[in-house]
């Protein structure tokens, strides 16, 4: 007898034999045994501009790893705030986060970053998102990553800008600022820049500082629209000045760990995400914003477009004082120069 399979037969054994390996579960296509499961946090509300960002963020690192990457959004702080999200990256428990760009100075080694709050730095919030993802600051980027385990892979959705609203009376010049306690960040230069214009500097919670305002503790906080209106800041401090001192991004931050971890083709895709996330956040802090000045005016907000060409000057020489030691001497000058 002749035990040789015919061809036909070879073929439908090998075909059987796949079959009852899909069975066994010992056979998987290739890119679903690549798919990679990420999680990104932030401290925004659903259904927030940077909710929409997020999973805009998502749909499109899937499409552009071939469905490799699949990240799951995490909203209103449901993984910590800030410092819990920015601690959870750096052990590689969480892998990314979505928040305010200027959060990443407060990490080990990002000194270099408290440039980004130099008064008058950007001329506008595209001017910012161009130079801030330019080569410019990719080395500043790989330097804190390493130093801190926490990396900013893209910074794009760009913020209000920044502004001073306050309870007692309209600023219009630098001199208004003067003996005014304003609630303000504790970001170095920003505390510099505020003290150079003789405002007494008070370190506050965002959530601490509704209460402030409304008790007489503080005079006035320094924020956007974006932060200030949803928080109903307007309900206690009537007087918004349009100084527009620092302009603003999103940050898109990944672990460390798990960068290192990814191949160039994932890489290319979370960064060519970010930009379509980015993209979903400045409309929609673009509608905020359009919407804002009406916004506040109907609550009885006094608003004003103060001389900024006086503040500019005013706030003129404030970097100098860290110039050549936070940053590399002359990245100031070569940022001006980038926007002529």
């Amino acid at each position: 007898m002749n035990r040789k399979l015919s061809p036909f037969l070879a073929r439908g054994a090998a075909v059987m034999l796949a079959l009852s390996a899909v069975a066994a579960g010992t056979f998987l296509p290739a890119r679903d045994a690549q798919a990679r499961e990420m999680k990104i946090a932030t401290i925004a509300a659903s259904n927030s501009p940077w909710d929409h960002a997020m999973r805009a963020f998502a749909d499109e690192a899937a499409k552009q790893s071939g469905n490799d990457l699949q990240v799951h959004v995490y909203t209103d702080g449901q993984l910590g705030d800030i410092s819990k999200i920015l601690s959870s990256m750096q052990l590689g428990t969480l892998d990314m986060g979505y928040f305010g760009l200027g959060s990443v100075v407060f990490l080990r080694g990002a000194q270099p970053l408290n440039i980004l709050y130099a008064p008058y730095l950007f001329k506008s919030g595209e001017e910012a998102e161009r130079i801030i993802n330019s080569d410019e600051f990719a080395k500043i980027f790989d330097d804190v990553a390493k130093k801190s385990g926490v990396r900013v892979f893209a910074a794009f959705g760009i913020r209000s800008p920044r502004a001073l609203q306050t309870v007692s009376r309209p600023i219009n010049k630098p001199e208004d600022v003067k003996g005014l306690k304003l609630r303000v960040p504790s970001i170095p230069i920003l505390k510099s820049t505020f003290e150079k214009l003789g405002a007494q500097v008070v370190p506050l919670g965002m959530t601490e500082i509704y209460t402030a305002l409304g008790r007489g503790m503080i005079d006035g906080q320094d924020n956007g629209f974006d932060l200030s209106i949803p928080l109903r800041f307007h309900e206690e401090a009537k007087f918004w000045a349009a100084t527009d001192h620092a302009y603003e991004l999103t940050g898109w931050f990944i672990s460390e760990r798990v960068w290192q971890g990814l191949d160039d083709k994932q890489r290319q895709a979370l960064v060519d995400a970010a930009k379509a996330g980015g993209k979903v956040a400045t409309r929609l802090d673009k509608e905020l914003d359009d919407n804002a000045v009406k916004l506040l005016k109907d609550a009885g907000v006094t608003y004003t477009q103060p001389d900024k060409a006086a503040f500019r000057a005013a706030l003129s020489t404030v970097y100098q004082q860290y110039e050549g030691k936070d940053w590399p001497a002359g990245m100031v000058e070569r940022i001006q120069k980038m926007q002529e």
